[in-house]
């Protein structure tokens, strides 16, 4: 690990950084979550060339670990690894966990999507740092996959809560209340901080829903 030691990897908000979703240019929605409280920003850029995707991961690295917050890229283990990024995250049509993990040692963080107690425990047992934990909420991100709510959450903090996790899917400061009241410790957000006129008070407004049911 380069930058944010193992102990952080249970991040409160992780802002999945997308340039086609941001209402303002992307370096000044970085700027606005890190001051916000964002912990963890999620490159995922999959439109850019990987010499492109290199550039970007560099320039969240120089913005976001002075601000004492990891750098994950998405899918890709080969540009995070190049990059010196904190960690990755795979879906579950990309590299598997296990492999990530013989590629990278502990080198990186790694997280998987899970949208089942059976991928949960598979990402688990294959040595997952992070899991993302949904879809919580219906999501235009993932229109494919089905919601789970507070339900989901529940069941996997009572099968995995010692496995850090980040909630998932349409969430929302309107929403994040009900999830932080089932025990939620850490939440994913794209569109609702990317969209935002004001990303920083958003990031600010989910920190304090999940600080304040500690």
């Amino acid at each position: 690990m380069q930058g944010v030691s193992a102990d952080r990897r249970q991040w409160r908000v992780c802002v999945l950084l997308t340039e086609r979703l941001c209402a303002r240019p992307w370096r000044d929605v970085l700027a606005a979550a890190l001051e916000g409280g964002a912990d963890c920003i999620q490159v995922r850029e999959k439109e850019l060339s990987t010499r492109e995707l290199c550039e970007r991961v560099r320039a969240v690295i120089d913005r976001a670990r002075p601000a004492g917050a990891a750098t994950v890229v998405n899918d890709r283990a080969d540009v995070a690894l190049a990059c010196g990024a904190d960690g990755v995250h795979v879906g579950q049509d990309d590299l598997p966990v296990r492999d990530v993990r013989r590629l990278a040692g502990e080198r990186l963080l790694v997280g998987a999507s899970t949208h089942s107690l059976e991928e949960a425990r598979a990402a688990v047992e294959s040595g997952a740092d992070v899991c993302g934990v949904g879809a919580m909420f219906a999501t235009g991100t993932k229109p494919g996959i089905a919601p789970g709510g507070a339900g989901y959450l529940r069941a996997y903090l009572s099968s995995f809560g010692r496995v850090p996790h980040l909630a998932i899917g349409g969430i929302t400061v309107a929403n994040v209340h009900g999830l932080a009241a089932a025990g939620c410790r850490g939440v994913a957000v794209s569109g609702a901080v990317c969209g935002a006129p004001d990303p920083a008070s958003v990031v600010r407004a989910l920190r304090s829903a999940l600080e304040g049911h500690r």
